[in-house]
Order: structure tokens, then C-alpha cells, then sequence
């Protein structure tokens, strides 16, 4: 279970699903006998209605973690999104919120189904590099590899499908304080210049109500 407090539990369903789509790599963690399986997977986001129906992706077959999910099948798959220490500087002097961290995170679970076929694995395995290679200015072309040796590779991998039980989003964005403390944290991780920092301010943004016509005064108690 996902501990979502109650200030950060209204964000939209649909921003949770985008997410989930644009990362498309994740921690499938599960159990057997008591101990903790993990794994990090490239993976196949399914949707309906903006919501988060399958998981698809596929595992090396000389890792043992299928084998514990061919026995229990229960799993949840995090995507963790960006994050970035918020400072207690950014926030205006009438605000008393000690330093913190902002980030967002999906976490989907479900039943794995092992998909142990060559034809479902390297379905999948072509969608993969189809989507992937979509964001390239350059496409590589899956029909000039090798069939040879696409033949050899695939029996060393095994497909898989997670089918949705449940979808939890967690969107820590200080969405509850104030415009002007938000609008200050947005400026002053603006500031640090790393990708990180630019999403989570870019995210923040997006909660605040008012334009962006404060900076001036909501910034001037930051450091210089």
C-alpha cells in the first residue's frame, strides 16, 4: 500500500497514466516465501479511458524472478518520476514549513501472467523498440536485424503481462500551501537548472491559481 495523505490524494488520475507512459521503465517487486523479488523492466503501458489496464514487458529467462512470479503472481510495478529536495529558503517569511523533498511516483498492481511463447515475446519485444524509437529523430528499422540472430536471442527472453488490479498515484508537490510559497519553490528550483528541478517546478505550476505575476515580491526573501 502507497501511504497517500489526504492534501495530496486529489491530484488528476489522468497525469498519473501520462506518467506512467512517458517513463516506461519501473520496479516490479513482488514476494515468495517471504522474500523480496525485484526487478527493473522497460515496459508497455496499456490504456483505457486514461486509465492503466496492463503492463507488458519481458524478462531475461537466466532471471530467477519469473519463476517466483509462476508460483505468486502478485506484483507491483513502481514508476518513479522526478524529484528534488525542496529548501525552507523558497517559501515566504510568513510561512513556518521546514525543508522537504517533492516527487511523484505510480504504483500499479496486479497479477503477472507469463507470456511463454516466441510469438508473444517478441510481440512484444517489437512494440518495445517501436515506441521507443518513435521519440528518435531517426528511427532503426526492426526489419534490418538479423533474423538469424533474432532467432538465437529470443529463447533467452520471456514475455510477460501484469494485468491492473490497482493504480495509486502520489503527486507531493505542496500542493495545500500557499500560491505565493509554491510560486517561490517554483523559482527557486527554476533555479538549480537540473532536469529534475525544472519538472518538479514544472508540476508545481500547474497547482498554483493565480499568474505568475508575484515573482518579484514572493522571491525576495531567497538567498542571494
Amino acid at each position: 500500500m502507497l501511504f497517500i495523505p489526504e492534501r495530496f490524494a486529489s491530484w488528476p488520475q489522468a497525469d498519473g497514466t501520462r506518467l506512467a507512459q512517458q517513463l516506461r521503465f519501473g520496479l516490479l517487486a513482488s514476494v515468495l516465501d517471504g522474500e523480496l523479488q525485484f526487478s527493473h523492466l522497460p515496459l508497455l503501458v496499456d490504456v483505457q479511458d486514461e486509465r492503466i489496464v496492463r503492463l507488458r514487458g519481458h524478462f531475461a529467462r537466466q532471471n530467477p524472478h519469473w519463476q517466483a512470479l509462476a508460483r505468486d503472481p502478485r506484483a507491483t510495478i513502481v514508476f518513479n518520476g522526478p524529484n528534488a529536495y525542496i529548501s525552507a529558503q523558497w517559501f515566504s517569511p510568513e510561512c513556518e514549513a521546514a525543508p522537504s523533498w517533492n516527487y511523484v511516483v505510480v504504483h500499479v498492481s496486479g497479477k503477472v501472467r507469463l507470456l511463454d511463447t516466441p510469438e508473444e515475446t517478441g510481440a512484444i519485444i517489437d512494440e518495445l523498440v517501436t515506441v521507443n524509437e518513435a521519440e528518435l529523430p531517426r528511427q532503426w528499422q526492426l526489419s534490418n536485424y538479423n533474423p538469424a540472430r533474432r532467432a538465437r536471442l529470443l529463447p533467452h527472453i520471456l514475455g510477460f503481462a501484469l494485468d491492473v488490479e490497482k493504480v495509486e498515484h502520489k503527486f507531493k508537490l505542496n500542493q495545500h500551501y500557499a500560491d505565493a510559497d509554491k510560486l517561490g519553490t517554483v523559482h527557486g528550483l527554476e533555479s538549480r537548472g537540473t532536469d529534475a528541478a525544472r519538472a518538479i517546478a514544472a508540476y508545481m505550476r500547474a497547482s498554483i491559481g493565480q499568474a505568475d505575476t508575484l515573482g518579484a515580491d514572493v522571491t525576495q526573501h531567497l538567498e542571494k
